[in-house]
């Protein structure tokens, strides 16, 4: 196995990438087993669209953004106070 550690054998099994790689093949699955299982009683699903997604990823990636900058202007002048 390629990782970035140079310790073999850790307690979380695995470097970040295999990590995101079996999470997203678990996700993928269980995607498919629910449609499988869940058929006509899944139609509440219809809702969540590929555009509503894509909406709340760069809603919530704003915001993300706008507090990181206010922490980093915060920092920043308060770092320039005290010099």
């Amino acid at each position: 196995m390629i990782t970035s550690s140079k310790h073999s054998g850790e307690r979380n099994g695995g470097c970040r990438r295999c990590r995101i790689i079996r999470l997203y093949i678990i996700a993928t699955v269980s995607i498919v087993i629910l449609g499988l299982i869940g058929g006509d009683k899944l139609r509440f699903l219809s809702l969540v669209t590929p555009e509503g997604v894509a909406m709340t990823i760069w809603g919530v990636g704003t915001l993300f953004f706008i507090g990181k900058f206010s922490v980093w202007l915060f920092q920043k002048a308060k770092s320039k106070k005290q010099n």
